[in-house]
């Protein structure tokens, strides 16, 4: 006998896990398949729902935070004064705990305070006024080393040693100050004598410079003296010498124009450049001569070449003339080439439609069909 299986609590859970994403699904599919509400991209309510929740929330938060402000701010007043009153409680717990010690627990009204009183020693009596003294008993000492008995006594000899030696300063200072104002005579003395050295010393050192000067004086003098018969010496040795070569200039053969004068003497066909002062008649007619020459043979020469010239113009010409037919030509022959592929191409384009008419008329038969687009949107993924 067949047994039915047991449902266990994983495949109850499972089977209503798979149970709401089928609704889920459903869902979906009725909000995305309804053309009326369909969003595509964002759903603006939702959209809107969330920001209002955001916009509250943060309201809340901002109304919670100033809550929490408000708190805190009152709790810190609160604090600040009890802080305030302790402080003022404690000042006053001070200031009564000194002045009750001030008042009743001061040193001098502890039991023990004469055993710790500084002015103890001030305050006792000496073990005896006089040897005497009617204090002491038969086993009492009289005399202690250290005791001052005759203290009024010494203070007077003290007093008056003290005048003694007032006295002695008094007789010193007064010492020290004759001997010092002695002392600034003495200086003033020797400074007077010393300005009157420095002065004696100064007005022989000018009476030197004096001297010194005029003996300066009277040699630049002199040497000013010679210096101007030098110079006039020199001058007339110069105009002797200036009209000296002046003569000999006169007189030589530069100025004469002599014509044997410019002939170099090494070399007999060569002429001494600056001493040269032209061309003989006969020297000038042979240099007419040969430039008449060099014109007419520049001219033979100038003749020749406007003749290559003529000739090399004309030549250019020809070739000129034998490119632009050559131009001609080519662009003819161009311009029937092209005309060739335009009627070609005119050709093909016309058997290429026929092509394409044939092949849309006869082959081309395929129309989308209503169940193609029918296939599709059939599940929300």
């Amino acid at each position: 006998m067949h047994k039915a299986p047991i449902a266990t609590r994983d495949d109850i859970n499972e089977s209503a896990k798979l149970q709401r994403r089928i609704q889920f699904e459903d869902g979906r599919k009725s909000r995305i398949f309804n053309a009326k509400q369909r969003l595509f991209g964002l759903d603006l309510k939702e959209l809107e729902r969330q920001i209002a929740d955001k916009k509250k929330q943060r309201q809340v938060d901002a109304e919670c935070e100033r809550r929490y402000e408000d708190q805190t701010q009152r709790q810190q007043l609160t604090v600040y004064a009890k802080s305030l009153e302790i402080d003022k409680r404690k000042r006053v717990a001070e200031a009564d705990l000194n002045y009750y010690r001030c008042r009743f627990q001061r040193k001098d009204q502890r039991r023990e305070f004469d055993l710790n009183d500084p002015d103890n020693i001030k305050k006792a009596l000496p073990a005896r006024f006089t040897d005497d003294d009617i204090s002491l008993g038969i086993s009492s000492a009289q005399v202690f080393s250290g005791e001052d008995l005759g203290q009024s006594e010494r203070k007077l000899r003290q007093r008056a040693q003290q005048r003694a030696w007032l006295d002695q300063q008094v007789q010193e200072r007064k010492q020290y100050e004759e001997e010092s104002i002695k002392a600034d005579l003495i200086m003033q003395e020797s400074m007077a004598s010393r300005d009157k050295r420095l002065e004696d010393m100064a007005n022989a050192e000018r009476k030197i410079r004096n001297e010194m000067t005029a003996a300066t004086y009277d040699f630049n003098s002199k040497l000013a003296k010679s210096k101007r018969f030098d110079r006039v010496r020199e001058k007339k040795e110069t105009s002797e010498d200036d009209l000296a070569e002046i003569y000999n200039m006169l007189t030589s053969d530069m100025l004469t124009e002599n014509p044997n004068a410019a002939q170099s003497r090494t070399n007999p066909n060569k002429k001494i450049a600056f001493m040269y002062r032209g061309m003989s008649a006969d020297e000038l007619a042979k240099f007419q001569d040969e430039q008449l020459q060099q014109k007419i043979a520049n001219k033979k020469r100038q003749t020749e070449q406007q003749l290559i010239d003529k000739q090399w113009e004309q030549y250019s010409l020809n070739m000129d003339r034998e490119l632009m037919l050559k131009q001609i030509e080519l662009e003819k022959t161009r311009k029937q080439l092209l005309d060739d592929h335009l009627r070609f191409n005119a050709r093909l384009a016309v058997e290429q439609k026929m092509q394409k008419e044939i092949t849309n008329k006869d082959l081309n038969k395929n129309y989308v069909s209503k169940e193609f687009y029918d296939q599709f949107n059939k599940t929300s993924r």
